[in-house]
């Protein structure tokens, strides 16, 4: 009688067990981070920017190949960068946006390839029309069809979990990213915006008043892009406007599509006012952080009296030295201020990415 006490017990202990694991399985994916990549800073100084940019993704993600995606009519088709490991199950599809002065060979999205290649994602990181520095660039609408295009292509070509469909940018494919979530939010699961730019005609303003000599281009890009100075051609300013996520965002406010935004508050690139005024958009009313507040923040390159308290220690943004300053959820879209500058935290996002399903 004893022994079946004691069977019993160990039964329910077991199980019990089990369960517990379970549940903390569910609410922590098995993911393996990419560990060798930290931050946008550290990899600039590996030697594998030594490298050209071929050769830097053949040495560190082999797996990754280049593929071409067809366009309508004549036009040449779109280059892009491809994983499916074509295993017989739904995977997660990665979709990454390069950043403004880069084309889908950018050395800064190896590490998502390095991720997809070793948790079997799906990956493709598009082209969308190369750098921004034309008209048929910078979030254009043929840049955007591009997007549509490669989102199309990675379905048609992987077994793809539809509820496990990520985005992720920095920068310039941060505020590309924000502008797909913005305009197509039924089409993503998940947006991930490293230090994107909201705003392009603030950033302008930005950008000629900063004072940096490598901005001169930054400048030069806006005007090619938006067919002329915003400051002084309307034409030219509401071309900016258009291709903005400031004019999209706040209608996906509510809408099934989770968003993470960061920006370092000593940025001296892209202000982090525009990753809060992008949190602002998708937020309740009440969670919203005022404009003196993110004014002061870009002014003083820290937090105001009333937002102090809101740090968090995490371990990803400690490693890479970026200590969170602070942190706020609110419905669908969270935002982390962290103590740097324009930067990116690469598995802090992945992380929140496994999360993230419909």
């Amino acid at each position: 009688m004893k022994r079946s006490k004691y069977f019993l017990n160990y039964l329910v202990s077991f199980f019990g067990v089990l369960f517990i694991f379970g549940l903390w399985s569910k609410e922590e994916p098995d993911i393996q981070f990419v560990s060798e990549y930290i931050s946008f800073t550290q990899i600039a100084r590996l030697p594998l920017l030594d490298l050209s940019k071929r050769e830097a993704w053949q040495k560190a993600a082999p797996h990754v190949v280049e593929i071409t995606i067809p366009r309508e009519g004549e036009e040449p088709d779109q280059p892009a960068l491809w994983f499916n490991s074509g295993t017989k199950s739904q995977k997660p599809l990665l979709m990454v946006l390069h950043s403004w002065s880069a084309d889908y060979l950018q050395h800064f999205g190896i590490p998502y390839g390095v991720f997809a290649g070793k948790n079997d994602w799906v990956f493709i990181h598009p082209n969308f029309r190369g750098k921004f520095d034309s008209e048929d660039a910078t979030a254009s609408e043929k840049a955007v069809s591009d997007v549509l295009l490669a989102l199309d292509y990675a379905k048609a070509h992987a077994l793809v979990d539809e509820r496990r469909v990520y985005m992720a940018g920095f920068s310039g494919g941060a505020m590309m990213s924000l502008i797909m979530a913005g305009r197509y939010p039924e089409k993503f699961t998940a947006v991930l915006a490293w230090v994107p730019i909201y705003d392009l005609n603030d950033w302008y303003d930005t950008v000629i008043q900063s004072g940096y000599e490598y901005t001169d281009n930054y400048q030069k890009d806006i005007e090619a892009s938006c067919g002329g100075n915003p400051r002084t051609d309307d034409k030219a300013r509401e071309e900016c406007r258009k291709r903005s996520p400031s004019a999209y965002l706040s209608g996906t406010r509510g809408k099934d599509v989770r968003v993470f935004v960061s920006g370092g508050v000593r940025d001296p690139f892209v202000p982090p006012s525009h990753a809060i005024r992008a949190f602002n958009d998708l937020a309740d009313d009440n969670d919203k952080i005022s404009e003196d507040d993110y004014r002061f923040i870009d002014k003083n390159q820290s937090l105001p009296e009333g937002l102090r308290g809101y740090e968090e220690e995490n371990s990803f943004f400690e490693e890479a030295e970026l200590p969170v300053v602070f942190t706020r959820t609110s419905g669908n879209v969270v935002i982390f201020l962290f103590d740097g500058g324009h930067d990116i935290v690469y598995n802090k996002g992945f992380k929140w990415l496994s999360k993230q399903s419909r």
